[in-house]
Order: C-alpha cells, then sequence, then structure tokens
C-alpha cells in the first residue's frame, strides 16, 4: 500500500510538468498592431490633428482642419493614438489616426476617440503626421 502513496504524487508533478510546458498555464498579452480595425461613428469630423481649433491644425483642408466627415458607421483602419485637444462627449485627449472613407474621398487623419465606441489596440504615434 505505501508503493501506491508514492507513485501519485509523482504521477501529478508529471501531469503539472507536461500542462506548463505545452503553454496551458500562461495566457500571453496581446500585442498592439497599427492597422487593426475600430468602429468610427457617421458624421466624425476627419483632421489633420488632434484639436477642434483652427490655430492648433494650421494645414486644414477645411474649416477648423476638417479633412471630410466619415460616411456611415464603419470599420476604418486605426494606425496609433495620441494625447491632444479634449473635445468629443464624454470629452476625452485621446485621438486616433485613421483611414476613413469621408465626404471628401478615402483620408487618412485624426479622430477624436468619443467617436470611436469600439476601438482597436494600436501602438502611440510619436508626431501628428
Amino acid at each position: 500500500m505505501r508503493a501506491n502513496l508514492i507513485i501519485r504524487p509523482r504521477r501529478l508533478a508529471a501531469a503539472l510538468t507536461a500542462v506548463a510546458a505545452a503553454g496551458l498555464a500562461v495566457p500571453q498579452p496581446a500585442q498592439a498592431a497599427a492597422g487593426d480595425l475600430s468602429y468610427v461613428l457617421n458624421h466624425t469630423n476627419v483632421r489633420v490633428c488632434g484639436s477642434v481649433r483652427q490655430i492648433q491644425c494650421p494645414d486644414g483642408a477645411g474649416p477648423n482642419g476638417v479633412m471630410g466627415s466619415v460616411v456611415g458607421d464603419q470599420w476604418d483602419r486605426t494606425w496609433c493614438w495620441r494625447d491632444g485637444e479634449w473635445a468629443g462627449e464624454p470629452a476625452t485627449n485621446r485621438w486616433f489616426k485613421v483611414t476613413a472613407n469621408t465626404t471628401a474621398g478615402w483620408k487618412t487623419g485624426w479622430v477624436n476617440a468619443a467617436q470611436v465606441p469600439i476601438q482597436a489596440f494600436v501602438p502611440w504615434c510619436s508626431s501628428w503626421n
């Protein structure tokens, strides 16, 4: 009977080692990937930079740096994020760089995170360019 008691802990240890070796014990964290999809709401302005004031986006193609407005709710390529001017409802200073179908054609620019209810996990942008 004593032999059975010794074998059982060894079998348990072997089983636990096999599970750990298979990589099932610890899940790996997700990695940020530029180009993943975010859901952007209809009529969201796509801007030259993360600001709603002309003075902060002097190279804007339209009033207040607006390049166009998103046509319909849509899934758009999201490249990165950056903090800028507070805007949106609810207010946030987070902006996403996206490529979206707008009233002026396909544009790559900045949208306020308040208009992006489903947000991709993307890296930080080092500049507004």
